[in-house]
């Protein structure tokens, strides 16, 4: 059974739409406070206005999360409404298609500062928040949680999605090394890898090519693309007591797409 997360506090960044936003949603009627935060001004009362109930409080922060002083406002105004953190779902994600021979790089420079470098600003300066209000911690006791949201881009090669591609694959890498570096301060850290979920891109992209949708589908064995709903339920389970001895793990959400052989016939 999950557990109950009134009297707790969490931040979610890339959290004005899409799957960051439904995030929020779910920790707000699981009882949690909820900061949700994004790069440009939002209307925080129109995007919670469809919660048919919440326990919790929300509040918005806006601003570039790349920026260290900027992390250190999210942090600040966080603790100062809702006076703790304990809940970190890094939700902020960057997709720019590129061709592998630009020469410019400005894609993959963009890409890693983006899904990777301001994720671990935003997670140093949370668990150094955490560490501070729990120096009374109990050995073995488990008082904080990040997620990250990758993807199953990190294990694939589409050459026009490098960039992209290359980022969730060092964004896995370091959700397992700050899993170690922090299990000693009881703070837990996993990833979520998506694919066929209905992000806010993927429903651009069907609005410019709707026979991209039938693909999808065709290559995920469920069939259908899920909702971002699902993929909230994931990280909630994630942040639970329910999940208090998971860490380090990249867990997929995909309807069974990253795995699926295309090859009718065997070929080995």
């Amino acid at each position: 059974m999950i557990s109950n997360f009134q009297n707790k506090t969490a931040i979610i960044t890339g959290a004005s739409n899409g799957i960051g936003m439904e995030i929020g949603k779910k920790f707000l009627q699981a009882g949690a406070n909820v900061v949700f935060s994004d790069y440009a001004k939002f209307d925080l009362e129109s995007l919670i206005s469809g919660i048919s109930f919440k326990v919790g409080n929300a509040h918005s922060f806006y601003g570039n999360l790349q920026d260290r002083l900027t992390v250190n406002n999210l942090i600040a105004t966080t603790i100062n409404e809702f006076g703790r953190v304990d809940i970190l779902v890094n939700a902020n994600r960057t997709i720019i298609p590129s061709s592998p021979l630009d020469e410019n790089q400005g894609a993959l420079e963009k890409s890693l500062s983006q899904n990777l470098i301001a994720t671990l600003n935003v997670s140093q300066l949370f668990v150094k928040s955490i560490i501070k209000q729990t120096k009374n911690r109990k050995n073995s006791e488990i008082v904080g949680s990040i997620i990250n949201l990758t993807s199953i881009a990190a294990d694939q090669t589409i050459p026009e999605m490098m960039p992209y591609s290359v980022s969730c694959a060092a964004l896995n890498q370091m959700t397992k090394s700050l899993a170690v570096a922090f299990a000693n301060d009881g703070i837990r850290v996993n990833a979520i890898s998506l694919g066929s979920i209905m992000s806010s891109s993927l429903r651009l992209s069907l609005h410019s090519n709707p026979e991209l949708q039938d693909s999808i589908i065709d290559a995920t064995p469920l069939g259908y693309i899920a909702e971002p709903e699902e993929v909230a339920d994931l990280a909630l389970f994630l942040s639970s007591n329910s999940a208090s001895f998971l860490t380090g793990q990249v867990i997929t959400i995909d309807g069974g797409r990253s795995i699926l052989n295309k090859l009718e016939k065997p070929a080995y």
